[in-house]
């Protein structure tokens, strides 16, 4: 689990990295980040499957993102989307498309 100093949780603070935030896709990954303090948000639609498949992802997601946390760049916060296919995959195929995601946006350090 992410510490709470790492976490958006107001709507608010998500619908403004949605409006103003660039977007990268990976493949089981999509990320939207902005300008911000290095929070992370967590995202999965009623795509990827029921309640319990969405929350299996978000919590494959935070587990991929806090192996990463000391590479991460601290000046923008991100969200992090589930898509199709994330529950059939591994942590570290995840783990894997979050680094590359990131590398491509240029906030991996």
């Amino acid at each position: 689990m992410l510490a709470k100093k790492y976490r958006l949780k107001k709507r608010k603070a998500f619908n403004y990295i949605y409006k103003h935030g660039k977007k990268a896709s990976g493949d089981f990954v999509s990320v939207v980040y902005s300008n911000g303090t290095a929070k992370f948000g967590f995202s999965a639609n009623k795509k990827v499957g029921n309640s319990v498949v969405r929350h299996r992802a978000v919590r494959l997601m935070r587990e991929a993102v806090k192996s990463l946390l000391p590479k991460i760049s601290t000046s923008n916060n991100y969200i992090f989307i589930a898509r199709e296919g994330i529950e059939k995959q591994h942590l570290l195929y995840i783990t894997l498309d979050v680094q590359k995601m990131l590398q491509k946006c240029g906030v991996l350090c």
